[in-house]
């Protein structure tokens, strides 16, 4: 990376910072004002999280960076950057990853108490080393495969970096669906709904319903049925596995209010009865700076 990188910090908000500063929402107010124990760490959550960008934004004055500042929310454009530093957790670097092609990414841990980070390099603390490392190039980015949804045939959504779940949109309701593998007959499931990752997000739900954690080189899918509902006579063949990104894989729809989840609860899309979804290989690679993979398996 060139010696004076064009950097984009891209933050997120602090629930407290959306709930309370910018809605006041009532509710959130009363019970902050009575000390509850559902909200007492929205405050010390939120001074974590802006202490860790102010002294983030300090460093890059000191050091005379050329950099903007914008609201994660607010970004639209990733190509200008040279690198875009993510200032948040997960759901950050989950957000931004949807809009950016091929600008190399680092994430900072803006709240360590609470926040996992999985694919954080550090916290602000390590800012400073960080950046010199990845400016005097003593530092490669990890390269994240990603998978774009396929529904009848046309891409739909972002380039997904974690996970999908095909499900029923109503939780308590059983998820109808046929599954296809390779060139095995498709098989008629019924279940809590079927997760499908990446290898990067083999640490996130489809890890806590029983999957396994995947290398970041890994040149594999991971799926999952979470909760299966036993058949009558036999078993289901295909409850989980692992299998390479290019091998057929299917789902097909018997849910007449079916819905895929991409990348956690925010993006949505209909999945009704007789529709076909299938993974296209084809999107481009994350870079990321920093990633550890001894801290995924810990």
């Amino acid at each position: 990376m060139k010696t004076s990188p064009r950097i984009l910090v891209a933050y997120k908000k602090s629930r407290y910072q959306q709930l309370v500063v910018e809605q006041s929402d009532p509710t959130i107010t009363d019970l902050l004002a009575r000390e509850h124990i559902s909200v007492r760490s929205l405050e010390k959550s939120h001074r974590s999280h802006c202490r860790s960008l102010d002294e983030l934004v300090d460093h890059l004055e000191k050091l005379g960076m050329d950099y903007e500042m914008a609201y994660r929310g607010d970004v639209a454009e990733t190509d200008g950057p040279d690198l875009i530093v993510a200032v948040g957790g997960d759901g950050t670097v989950l957000d931004l990853s949807h809009r950016i092609e091929s600008t190399p990414l680092m994430a900072i841990n803006s709240n360590p108490e609470s926040s996992v980070g999985y694919f954080s390099a550090g916290t602000a603390y390590d800012f400073p080393r960080l950046l010199e490392a990845i400016v005097e190039g003593k530092c490669d980015p990890v390269s994240l495969r990603r998978f774009y949804t396929c529904i009848d045939g046309e891409r739909r959504g972002p380039p997904v970096l974690n996970d999908i779940l095909i499900s029923h949109e109503n939780p308590a309701a059983v998820s109808y669906y046929f599954i296809k593998i390779g060139a095995h007959p498709a098989e008629a499931q019924k279940s809590s709904g079927v997760w499908i990752a990446t290898p990067a997000g083999s640490t996130a739900a489809i890890r806590s319903a029983g999957g396994l954690v995947l290398p970041f080189d890994s040149d594999n899918l991971q799926y999952l049925v979470r909760e299966p509902f036993p058949p009558r006579q036999g078993g289901y063949r295909f409850l989980k596995g692992i299998q390479p990104f290019g091998e057929r894989f299917e789902i097909i729809s018997r849910m007449r209010q079916g819905l895929v989840f991409v990348d956690g609860p925010h993006l949505q899309f209909d999945f009704p009865i007789g529709s076909s979804l299938k993974i296209d290989p084809g999107a481009p690679l994350l870079s990321i700076y920093g990633l550890q993979q001894q801290r995924r398996v810990a």
